[in-house]
């Protein structure tokens, strides 16, 4: 019998698209995950379906839209947000949990305070901490955070635990999320050069370098060749510090589009498709590799039928929805390939068209058309 897969999903917090030099970042210091792109599939129109972290979260591990689990702000002192709040009471972990899987968890979850059985190993917190190990907000004196988690995993993958059977693990981080700190080494490619937000991508950087250490980790521990890496974030950052949506909450590409990078078993070598995925498909593609049937209520796709060509038909547009922090207004949002559409329940909505205004500065919503003039 064919051994089953291992599979790691490495969850960055709070990361645009476009921060990696893999999608065009002129500056951004990332030879890790531009290696990863290389070697496996990065797609180049990946979004969220809500750019706010415990209602993207939930939609990243049920598999479903936020209109459907119905948990659509975020979360704190509450034990378990799946089980108390969302309508889909079922993750991925307990899926495979009942194939034979082992399930780790090392990091943010935000999701919970508490692991309520279906990690076998739980190493994780729901949000808050900041990024050093001892609570200060500078990069002098305490431990990154990150470097911990990092090692919790490679613990766990040098262990007799990550050979005895398939298992599923997750390394989630905190950064990029601000505040922007980094360790000092992690500035040097950025400061006094005139690079905007030089602290939010020294934490992209400094987390390229975990993420090497860990599939250096995979490499040296034999598990490489059988572990599909599964790279993604839970929402962008806009860089606006508007109380009333501050670094996220809105439907522009800097909030929806995230990093998504696969490599591993069944993924061909660099390869950049660009259909529309979501996190939500990430929960279908991994039950699919590990030979096990999706829940029939899932949203999302396996994205193996787009990466070996057997998808009959996939999405045209994709769907997107957020609540602005402080009003709490909707905002809903279509995105196709082109153009962009967000309807907002004070009305003030947008239309862009992105061939020529990627940007969405220019809001053709209320523009006269042509076709309609005297």
């Amino acid at each position: 019998m064919q051994q089953r897969p291992n599979f790691l999903v490495i969850v960055s917090d709070q990361q645009r698209w476009d921060s990696l030099g893999c999608n065009g970042n002129v500056f951004a210091q990332t030879p890790n995950l531009d290696a990863m792109a290389a070697r496996g599939a990065n797609f180049q129109l990946s979004f969220t379906p809500f750019p706010v972290c415990t209602p993207a979260r939930a939609s990243m591990w049920t598999g479903v839209h936020p209109n459907k689990h119905g948990v659509t702000y975020n979360r704190y002192g509450i034990d378990d947000v799946i089980s108390y709040e969302s309508k889909i009471d079922t993750t991925i972990f307990e899926i495979m949990q009942s194939a034979g899987y082992r399930t780790a968890y090392f990091g943010k979850w935000h999701l919970g305070e508490r692991n309520t059985g279906r990690f076998d190993i739980w190493k994780g917190f729901n949000s808050h901490g900041g990024h050093w190990e001892d609570g200060r907000q500078s990069f002098q004196g305490g431990r990154y955070k990150p470097e911990t988690q990092t090692q919790e995993t490679i613990a766990f993958l040098e262990s007799p635990q990550a050979r005895e059977k398939p298992f599923i693990a997750v390394q989630s981080y905190y950064p990029p999320h601000n505040p922007f700190t980094a360790p000092t080494e992690s500035y040097a490619p950025y400061r006094r050069k005139g690079v905007p937000f030089p602290g939010y991508y020294a934490s992209v950087t400094a987390l390229d370098g975990c993420v090497g250490e860990v599939r250096d980790a995979l490499r040296r521990t034999g598990l490489s060749e059988s572990t599909l890496v599964i790279y993604v974030s839970d929402h962008g950052e806009t860089f606006n510090f508007a109380e009333s949506a501050p670094h996220k909450w809105v439907c522009q590409d800097s909030s929806i589009r995230v990093p998504f990078l696969m490599d591993g078993p069944g993924v061909p070598e660099g390869v950049r498709p660009s259909d529309l995925v979501g996190l939500e498909d990430l929960m279908p593609t991994i039950l699919s590799a590990a030979g096990i049937t999706c829940p029939a209520y899932v949203d999302g796709a396996n994205l193996f039928d787009l990466l070996d060509g057997t998808a009959t038909a996939w999405r045209d547009a994709y769907y997107t929805q957020t609540e602005r922090r402080m009003t709490r207004t909707l905002q809903r949002c279509i995105r196709t390939a082109d153009l962009k559409l967000i309807l907002s329940w004070d009305e003030l909505h947008e239309f862009y068209d992105l061939t020529i205004d990627p940007e969405e500065e220019l809001n053709l919503f209320d523009a006269p058309r042509a076709d309609k003039q005297n």
